[in-house]
């Protein structure tokens, strides 16, 4: 997989305040971590990486504005605003290209299953997994083919099978399963200790009450 340029600068001042200031101004604030090198206080433009970094998955190089130096690196922690949507933080972590790294990659279904076509419903359990590889082979997503799925049937983590990579989740979680359309009870269970109405006793029609009362009436003449 390529990598990723982002151009950074140098970022004077941390903190809350500052950090909150540097939003407004249209810049993300941003921490590089290494374990060979120190920690470095940066700012990405928000307008031009904003989007890029939501989106990342896979290695970045991470250059400072006018200074040669730069560094390969992926995305540790993302934080996001939960109401606007927009990056409030980044954490990068530095790697060095011949040593693995584990990091979490999307799962993406390709395909309709044959279950789905024959009115079950595919539930789409885990979306993402972590996984163990080189930097320079880190997939931006694991796509799944779904096709030959039957009711019934399902995917778990030890049947995913991708080149250059080792997946680090329980190899019996289930990933993918497609089952029969669940059915919606039609009356709700009557509470324990609830006490419960007997049933009204049939009245009888009108028409058959008069007749009777005819009939007495003619008996006691």
């Amino acid at each position: 997989m390529a990598e990723t340029k982002l151009v950074a600068k140098m970022r004077d001042k941390t903190g809350k305040g500052a950090s909150r200031k540097y939003r407004v101004d249209g810049w993300i604030p941003v921490e590089f971590y290494s374990s060979r090198d120190e920690n470095v206080h940066l700012l990405l433009p928000s307008k031009e990486y904003e989007k890029t970094l939501i989106r990342g998955h896979g290695l970045f190089n991470l250059e400072l504005e006018g200074q040669e130096k730069n560094f390969q690196c992926i995305i540790k922690e993302l934080q996001i605003d939960p109401v606007k949507g927009t990056v409030l933080h980044a954490d990068f972590q530095g790697v060095k290209l011949g040593e693995k790294i584990v990091i979490k990659v999307p799962l993406i279904v390709l395909g309709t299953s044959a279950g789905v076509k024959a009115g079950g419903i595919m539930e789409f359990i885990i979306r993402e997994v972590q996984v163990e590889c080189l930097p320079t082979e880190i997939p931006e997503k694991l796509e799944i083919d779904v096709s030959a799925l039957n009711i019934g049937d399902s995917i778990r983590i030890k049947d995913l099978k991708f080149e250059n990579i080792v997946i680090l989740d329980d190899p019996e979680d289930t990933v993918i399963l497609v089952e029969h359309p669940k059915i919606a009870k039609e009356f709700e269970e009557v509470p324990e200790g609830a006490e419960v109405a007997a049933p009204e006793e049939p009245q009888e029609p009108e028409v058959i009450r008069a007749r009777r009362k005819e009939e007495d009436e003619e008996e006691e003449k």
